[in-house]
C-alpha cells in the first residue's frame, strides 16, 4: 500500500447497539500476523481523561474524550524515527537516546535500520525506514464527526486528528458517566479505525515480532481555560518531549518498562520459520525445513539463482528476538498537537494545547 495514498471509506457503524462512547487508555484493536494483505485495525480508547496526581486510578471522575490525535512512525526520513532491537536472553535494560532528554529512555539497542529483519524496510542509502501504508475510515459521526489526515512534507500520511468540530459538524454524544440498565458503568471501547499495509519478516532474520509504537493523545478539554487542567488530555507516549512535558497528563512518564500504544506484528512461524527450525505451511501442504545449512532464503541473485542461507540457527544471546520502531520526539511535538488552524489544516479554530499556559 502506497503511504502517499489516502482512502476515505464510507461510514462504518462500529458501535452499533451500544451507547456512543469515547474512552482513553489507548491501545489497538488487533495484533497482526505477517502476510501479503493489508488489514484493518483501530485505535481502541478504554476510558476518559483523568489527572495522574496520586496515580491514574485515584478515584477522580473521568472526563469525556472530545478529540483524538495519532502519529505513526512511518516517516520517509530516518531522522524522524527510532529503531530498536531486544534479545530474548537479555532482561530489558534502560537505554537513553543520545542527544535526547534523560527522561527519554526505553528498553533495547538502537538499530540503524530494520532491513535485516523486514522486507518492507530499507537502509538510509537505498530506502525508507519502514514502508507503512495507512488509510483512514471517515467515521462520519460514529466516533467523531471529523477525521483529518496528518500529511508530512513528503506526502506521507503520518496519522490523523479527529474531533467533533463546530457547526455544521455535530459529533456523537460522548458520555463517560453512561450506565448499563443494572446501574454499572459502561466500559465499552470506542474505536478510531484505519487500514495498515502488510508486513513480512526476512527469512534469515531471527526476529519473531515487530512492535510499531504509535503516539496517541486523547483530548478532553479545549481553549485557554484548560491550560492548567490536569485532566485536559491523556498523552500516551513512551517518554516526555519538549512540548508534552506535564507528568499529570501522562499516565506513564516514569514507568518501567515504558508504555506505548503498540501494534504487534507477529511472524508466521509455520510459513516463515526461524533459521534452525521447521514449519508446516497448511496453505501449500509443505514442510519448510531451515535446520540445515544452505536453505533458500526466497530471494534471487543478479543471475536469477536462489540465494542460499548460511544461517543454521538463531542465538538468543546475539540475535534480536523483537524489533521496534517509534516516532522521534521531534515528530511527536510536530504532529501530535491538534492545530488551532482552520480546516483542513487543523481543528476548525478550536484550541487544543499539549502543555501548561506559556
Amino acid at each position: 500500500m502506497n503511504p502517499r495514498i489516502l482512502m476515505f471509506c464510507s461510514s462504518v457503524a462500529l458501535l452499533a447497539g451500544t451507547t456512543q462512547l469515547a474512552y482513553a487508555h489507548a491501545n489497538f484493536k488487533d495484533q497482526i500476523t505477517e502476510g501479503a494483505v493489508a488489514t484493518w485495525n483501530a485505535v481502541a480508547i478504554n476510558h476518559g481523561c483523568n489527572t495522574n496526581v496520586g496515580g491514574e486510578d485515584n478515584g477522580a471522575p473521568y472526563k469525556d474524550v472530545i478529540a483524538l490525535s495519532v502519529v505513526f512512525p512511518n516517516s520517509t526520513n530516518f531522522s524522524d524515527v527510532i529503531m530498536r532491537g531486544t534479545k530474548s536472553s537479555n532482561a530489558p535494560v534502560v537505554y537513553t537516546d543520545p542527544g535526547d532528554d534523560p527522561s527519554n529512555s526505553a528498553a533495547g539497542d538502537i538499530l540503524s535500520d530494520l532491513s535485516a529483519h523486514l522486507v518492507q524496510a530499507g537502509t538510509s542509502s537505498n530506502g525508507l525506514p519502514l514502508t507503512m501504508g495507512l488509510s483512514l475510515i471517515n467515521t462520519g459521526g460514529v466516533m467523531f464527526a471529523n477525521n483529518i489526515p496528518i500529511v508530512d512534507g513528503n506526502g506521507a500520511i503520518r496519522g490523523w486528528q479527529s474531533w467533533s468540530g463546530t457547526s455544521p459538524y455535530s459529533g456523537s454524544a460522548l458520555l463517560e458517566t453512561a450506565k448499563t440498565a443494572a446501574g454499572d458503568t459502561i466500559t465499552q471501547t470506542g474505536f478510531a479505525p484505519f487500514g495498515i499495509g502488510a508486513f513480512q519478516f526476512q527469512p534469515i532474520s531471527c526476529a519473531k515480532t515487530l512492535k510499531i509504537r504509535v503516539a496517541v493523545a486523547d483530548w478532553c478539554a479545549k481553549g485557554a481555560a484548560s491550560y492548567k487542567d490536569s485532566g485536559r488530555v491523556d498523552v500516551w507516549i513512551g517518554s516526555m518531549t519538549t512540548k508534552f512535558n506535564d507528568s499529570t497528563t501522562m499516565p506513564n512518564p516514569d514507568a518501567t518498562p515504558v508504555y506505548w500504544p503498540t501494534i504487534t506484528v507477529n511472524r508466521d512461524l509455520a510459513k516463515n520459520p526461524l533459521p534452525g527450525t521447521k514449519g508446516f505451511n497448511a496453505t501449500t501442504g509443505t514442510v519448510i525445513d531451515r535446520t540445515v545449512a544452505g536453505w533458500t532464503t526466497g530471494t534471487k541473485d543478479a543471475s536469477g539463482n536462489p540465494v542460499m542461507s548460511t544461517k543454521i540457527a538463531c542465538n538468543q544471546s546475539t540475535d534480536y528476538d523483537t524489533v521496534y520502531i517509534e516516532p522521534s520526539n521531534n515528530d511527536i511535538d510536530k504532529y501530535l498537537p491538534i492545530s488551532a488552524a482552520k480546516y483542513p489544516a487543523g481543528a476548525n479554530g478550536s484550541l487544543y494545547w499539549p502543555t501548561l499556559a506559556k
